[in-house]
């Protein structure tokens, strides 16, 4: 199985890393995708891969996204767009991101949001490379500064919460969506629906750590591991065997960082 999006770069994971990418390898867990949320978030998911990639466990595989999240998105500037293009020139690094639209707060104003979002569009097809996207709450916006800027680069729509009508704009545009552990919460209905609408070959499953745990493990820090649980709820929902899912979504990752191969 794979963990598309996950912050084994976050602090809370600083003094166990190598126990949590162990609990992953024996769960199952084959690939883990680290992704960045600012400029120092990159370097640190640059610097995890390096050292602990292939060395841990059973040899899980771990990539590097990089990029500056909706959150961070006013320190996108001129020289934080350098300093990105230089770290996505790293051998471990398999796409940018994460960024995109965030509008559940209104901070930082969406006008700034456009800029960072902008931004790292004309960098992934400068780069070549795929994005992993943030959304929530502006699927009108983001939708229409992708056609607007030409992206056609390829991404994923990660921890994904919007509707069906979402979910279709982004497929429609060539795009995976990745469901997390809310999908297992008791007040998912709508998500479960959506998640059982989306196609295989657009699917994708992540855990998001160390946020988001899925049931039976809500509250607590989640962590790679954890992903097994959201995967059998997707295999279920789309009526298929959980060894068809995990071909599946290794497949997918595969088709979504075409250069995954090439760091491990």
């Amino acid at each position: 199985m794979i963990d598309s999006h996950c912050h084994l770069n976050d602090e809370r994971f600083d003094t166990d890393i190598v126990e949590v990418i162990e609990r992953a390898a024996l769960a199952g867990v084959r690939r883990i995708v680290v992704v960045g949320y600012g400029l120092e978030s990159s370097h640190k998911a640059i610097e995890i891969v390096h050292a602990h990639s292939g060395h841990q466990g059973q040899g899980v595989q771990l990539h590097a996204v990089v990029g500056i999240s909706p959150f961070e998105a006013a320190t996108w500037d001129e020289s934080t767009r350098k300093e990105l293009i230089g770290l996505a020139q790293d051998s471990a690094v398999v796409g940018l991101g994460e960024t995109g639209l965030d509008y559940y707060y209104q901070e930082p104003l969406p006008e700034i949001q456009h800029k960072c979002l902008i931004g790292h569009l004309h960098a992934a097809m400068e780069l070549n490379l795929p994005l992993v996207f943030h959304l929530r709450d502006a699927a009108d916006d983001f939708f229409r500064i992708l056609d607007h800027e030409g992206y056609s680069q390829g991404g994923v729509l990660h921890c994904f919460t919007g509707d069906e009508r979402a979910m279709q704009m982004g497929i429609e545009r060539g795009l995976f969506v990745s469901f997390s552990g809310i999908l297992t919460f008791k007040k998912a209905a709508e998500l479960v629906s959506v998640a059982r609408m989306t196609p295989l070959e657009h699917l994708l499953v992540e855990t998001d750590a160390p946020y988001l745990a899925p049931s039976p493990f809500r509250g607590k820090r989640c962590e790679p591991a954890h992903v097994i649980h959201t995967a059998l709820l997707l295999a279920d929902l789309k009526g298929v065997s959980f060894q068809a899912l995990d071909a599946q979504m290794e497949s997918n990752l595969a088709r979504l960082f075409p250069g995954i191969d090439k760091n491990t």
